[in-house]
């Protein structure tokens, strides 16, 4: 039976073998189900290899009112200026990362596109 660790070890051999995940478990004796569930439970450790990183730079026009701002350094909520500021992961497991200075029209022009 596999653990955790034992999955984790073994999904980065399939990734290494560039095989597809049905090609990977016949070779190894691994079930696909089987995969697929430990798959699912070791999604928290997989997050950040998921992450495309996105940058939008404000439309020319749009007045300042209409960007997110906060505060450089603000460590008491866990911006420190370069940091995140809003995460939205949605059910297919999409992560839409928002950093400050990011013009409302193309935020809910993205978050449309995701819904």
């Amino acid at each position: 039976m596999l653990s955790e660790t034992k999955f984790l070890s073994l999904y980065q051999r399939q990734q290494e073998s560039r095989l597809s995940v049905k090609e990977f478990c016949a070779n190894e004796g691994v079930a696909y189900s089987t995969f697929y569930y430990w798959y699912k439970k070791t999604k928290h450790w997989r997050g950040n290899q998921e992450f495309i990183p996105l940058v939008v730079k404000p439309s020319p026009g749009v007045p300042a009112q209409d960007y997110v701002n906060a505060p450089p350094g603000d460590h008491a909520t866990g911006n420190t200026g370069e940091g995140m500021l809003l995460e939205l992961e949605y059910p297919n497991g999409t992560r839409l990362r928002i950093k400050q200075d990011m013009d409302l029209v193309h935020l809910r022009t993205l978050v449309c596109l995701l819904d």
